[in-house]
């Protein structure tokens, strides 16, 4: 993104290409106008009127009267109609009037100012912030994170059976992005996971008191079973009448003791508070409750914190606006700071305000419509959202102006809601954008995972790792799944994943293993002794973990290997003194990393550091302009003991986010040799928002770099010192050549 000084950045002319393709029908190209300016007005416009509409509401009323216009008179006239009432200083036409683009500094001016992509309602929390200048900062009721209470007990007399957690839940939420839920988890021995439930794909949002349930089984080496409640976002979420039980080999159901599963004790007694949030009120309320005379519940912070500007040194300045090219034969202007008197609801247009805000309420709350009007209207929030917001738009290369139109076309032509949700899901990866995705919050089934997982070996689509070994063992090449060509599903899996080609593939890879819970899946495979069919069960929570060594193991003389995926520090900083005296150790980050990934990275520094890795753009108007960075790192300092031996790290194109911070870390400082394939080549903080068809989407809002604090990551990702690149008769031999690379390269030193 290129910075521009704050007057030149305000006073930009933006001036768009062509959206829509000449064969896009009139309304299409009508909607395509009012969704340029509608990120610019909602983002941007500082008015009091306009931050206090529903703007959700706003883009479907909207959509339908740019799609009613009959001419570009018309639309003109439509556009004035839903803007004007915002307050002055938006100006629709044919022409604008000439303008002066000398402005003085006025810091008593209302203008937006953005820290990243603060369009949530965890706004005023985290990286990502909004305000207005000269406005107190408006907090949605929201929880930051998420809250949970817990209670963990032995696994061992449970082991070998089924399991369950119900209760009754109700959820007061804002939107889509606030949810309760009801969580289990069966930890198995050396720190794997066994069966995992968070209730992710069916969340809570009912504001009724409900029965949920939720099960998994308990492995024959479990350790631990955890269980509890949660809430995120913006919700006021209520729980009671917790109970856990087992199922016996007749079906019947045992409970399992635990501690006040009604919540009614003088305190929460056996119930540990975890979780992301450090400001959620946790409390048992003493109100009519579904079991007993209380429950629990959690709610946001009373409290707002206190108000103050983003950044002073990019006060607003008079007269600032953007002109922005429409389509259609029309151009807009929009103020970008606003008196105070300006900004303020104008009395002589309050009925014409008025009139719009009672034409929204009409309209029905937008959450789950699948009308024509309602899709296109999520393809105008998410564009307006990526458009302004996301930083990436230099590495990724897109013309997104030029997306408008086609991804109109796709909404328009969905007949079904997952025909909606992949016009979506086409939208995001037309960004390429690794952390992108779309979550369709009406949906209500379970999704579970096949007992394999499979990995692109050259032109195959192979098994890796399988729970079903009689069926699909390791090694066998799948041609098809349920019919379909295993190529053609891949590939269609991969054209609406985002990102690069080999996140694209990983994600891909998750998809086609991925199906509604208690499905059978009928695959076409080829172990080496022929073609055959199996017929798998999805009932598996996770993809099961291709063969590798104990998370912590001495696998040579002097040879550690430590899988930062499994293996947690609580459990590294039991072998550091061993790995501190090793000849070599050999980290593996194929995958997900635990606390471990990071809390390693210090035992193997010499020096402190204080790179600045990680940038928020300060955003003072719409397309990008910005007034500078915000620039972060970890700041990490060297730690004893310090690992002197060879250090080996192995990854692949599955380490994202998180991962690649890490592995950023090994390549930037010299930590390690790194083997393997490419990372993922996405990182920087997470961000989401809610379209009015009731799906969220979700982004990222940072920049991340090297740590030179200029090298692009974004899509180009850690790239290894030694290439290597799997085989398939390695697998069948049960070989992973990538850690052999690595032990020989240990051997070599």
């Amino acid at each position: 993104m290129r910075l521009a000084p704050t007057t030149i950045a305000l006073l930009a002319v933006i001036q768009f290409g062509a959206a829509t393709s000449q064969r896009a029908p009139r309304d299409i190209d009508h909607v395509a106008a009012f969704a340029r300016l509608y990120g610019v007005a909602r983002y941007f416009y500082p008015s009091d009127a306009a931050a206090g509409l529903d703007w959700e509401a706003f883009a479907i009323h909207g959509v339908k009267q740019a799609r009613a216009a009959v001419d570009t008179r018309a639309l003109e006239k439509t556009l004035a109609a839903l803007f004007d009432p915002l307050g002055p200083g938006i100006e629709i036409g044919r022409a604008l009037s000439p303008r002066s683009s000398e402005g003085r500094v006025d810091n008593s001016l209302v203008a937006w100012r953005y820290l990243g992509a603060g369009i949530g309602p965890w706004n005023g929390r985290g990286p990502y912030r909004a305000k207005r200048t000269n406005r107190s900062l408006v907090v949605r009721a929201n929880i930051d994170g998420f809250v949970t209470v817990m209670q963990s007990i032995p696994a061992v007399p449970l082991r070998g059976r089924t399991i369950r957690l119900r209760g009754r839940v109700r959820a007061a939420v804002h939107g889509s992005e606030g949810s309760a839920a009801l969580w289990l988890r069966v930890d198995r021995a050396h720190a794997q996971t066994g069966s995992f439930d968070n209730m992710r794909d069916r969340p809570v949002r009912a504001a009724d008191w409900r029965e949920y349930a939720i099960e998994g089984p308990v492995a024959e080496d479990a350790t631990n079973v955890s269980f509890g409640a949660m809430g995120s976002g913006a919700v006021m979420a209520d729980f009671d009448a917790i109970d856990l039980a087992v199922r016996d080999v007749g079906g019947h159901w045992t409970a399992v003791p635990i501690a006040d599963p009604g919540f009614e004790a003088a305190s929460f007694e056996g119930w540990v508070r975890a979780g992301l949030s450090q400001t959620a009120e946790v409390s048992r309320v003493a109100e009519p409750a579904p079991e007993g005379d209380r429950f629990l519940r959690f709610s946001p912070p009373s409290e707002q914190p206190p108000s103050s500007e983003l950044f002073p040194d990019a006060a607003p300045t008079v007269g600032a606006h953007v002109d922005v090219n429409l389509g259609s034969g029309l151009k807009a202007r929009v103020a970008l700071a606003l008196s105070d008197e300006q900004a303020r609801e104008d009395p002589g247009s309050s009925s014409q305000l008025q009139t719009l805000r009672t034409a929204l309420r009409q309209g029905g709350r937008p959450g789950g419509r699948a009308d024509l009007d309602a899709r296109l209207a999520d393809v105008v929030v998410a564009w307006s959202v990526f458009r302004h917001f996301y930083p990436y738009w230099h590495e990724a290369g897109v013309d997104w102006d030029a997306r408008l139109g086609p991804q109109l076309e796709l909404a328009a032509a969905a007949d079904t809601r997952q025909e909606q949700h992949d016009a979506l899901r086409q939208l995001v990866a037309d960004a390429r954008d690794g952390h992108g995705y779309v979550v369709d919050a009406t949906r209500q089934g379970q999704r579970a995972v096949l007992p394999i997982r499979l990995a692109l070996i050259g032109d195959d689509l192979a098994v890796t790792a399988s729970t079903a070994p009689a069926d699909a063992p390791v090694g066998a090449v799948v041609s098809a799944i349920d019919g379909v060509p295993a190529k053609q599903r891949m590939n269609q899996a991969m054209r609406l994943a985002s990102g690069t080609t080999q996140w694209k593939q990983a994600r891909a890879l998750q998809e086609i293993t991925s199906c509604e819970r208690g499905a059978v899946v009928t695959l076409s495979l080829n172990g080496g002794h022929g073609p055959r069919q199996a017929d798998l069960k999805c009932e598996a929570l996770q993809a099961p973990v291709e063969r590798r060594p104990d998370a912590i193991a001495e696998v040579q003389t002097g040879v550690w290997y430590v899988d930062l995926t499994r293996a947690g520090m609580s459990q590294v900083e039991l072998a550091l003194e061993k790995l501190a005296q090793a000849k070599a150790v050999v980290f593996d980050v194929r995958g997900y990393p635990t606390d471990a990934g990071a809390r390693i990275l210090p035992h193997l520094m010499g020096s402190p550091e204080g790179d600045r890795w990680m940038h928020v753009a300060k955003l003072v108007g719409p397309f990008g302009q910005s007034t500078g960075w915000a620039s972060h790192g970890w700041n990490l300092k060297p730690a004893h003991p310090r690992l002197r031996g060879t250090i080996v790290f192995l990854t692949d194109g599955r380490a994202i986010s998180y991962a690649e911070s890490v592995m950023g870390y090994v390549a930037d400082l010299k930590l390690g040799t790194i083997v393997g394939s490419t990372t993922a080549g996405t990182n920087g903080n997470v961000a989401s928002f809610s379209v009015p068809g009731g799906f969220t989407v979700a982004f990222t809002g940072m920049r991340v770099t090297g740590h030179d604090g200029q090298t692009p990551h974004h899509l180009a990702g850690i790239k290894p010192d030694i290439v290597v690149t799997p085989s398939l008769d390695a697998l069948r031999a049960g070989r992973d050549e990538v850690l052999e690379r690595a032990l020989a390269l240990t051997r070599g030193r």
